[in-house]
């Protein structure tokens, strides 16, 4: 293959729009910007277009042989399509997220780092499930709450294995 014909198949991949579908990264970040067109435009949701560009997919590659990439590719496909789901949901929820909110939610953030800091300084050594029991908050909450702590220096971390294998 000559220089001439590396650069035009190079740019054909570099081009998710024009159909160079021998680059699935470069195909998936083309069908992304149009996914993430269409949801702009108040079009149909995630999984149904999800699901309409990997129909065109499988549309284009009729009549070549089976494309190895198309599990990960549909693995991945699903993947972006809950996280743009998620986004969804954040962005909509934002929207009713006021001044008063944020100031309501940061004085609620300094009283439980309040109360995490005097059960440290009561207890000593203490676990994220019984700081989350004490608090009355979730432990994944506990966590975020310590690390906050610990990002601006007023605690010290320490990690351990776990007994058990997390799920």
């Amino acid at each position: 293959m000559e220089a001439k014909d590396q650069d035009s198949k190079t740019g054909s991949e570099s081009q998710p729009e024009s159909g160079g579908g021998a680059n699935p990264m470069m195909m998936g970040m083309g069908m992304m910007k149009k996914m993430m067109a269409q949801m702009g435009s108040g079009g149909e949701g995630p999984m149904a277009m999800m699901q309409k560009m990997m129909g065109q997919m499988r549309n284009q590659q009729a009549g070549k042989a089976p494309n190895p990439m198309q599990n990960m590719m549909s693995m991945c496909m699903g993947m972006q399509a809950e996280m743009l789901n998620a986004l969804h949901t954040m962005t909509s929820m934002a929207a009713f997220a006021t001044p008063e909110l944020h100031a309501l939610f940061a004085t609620w953030m300094e009283s439980l780092e309040g109360e995490a800091l005097a059960t440290l300084a009561q207890q000593g050594e203490v676990d994220t499930a019984a700081l989350a029991s004490q608090l009355k908050i979730s432990e994944a909450s506990a966590i975020h709450l310590v690390a906050q702590l610990a990002i601006k220096g007023k605690v010290h971390l320490r990690a351990q294995a776990s007994a058990a294998p997390a799920n």
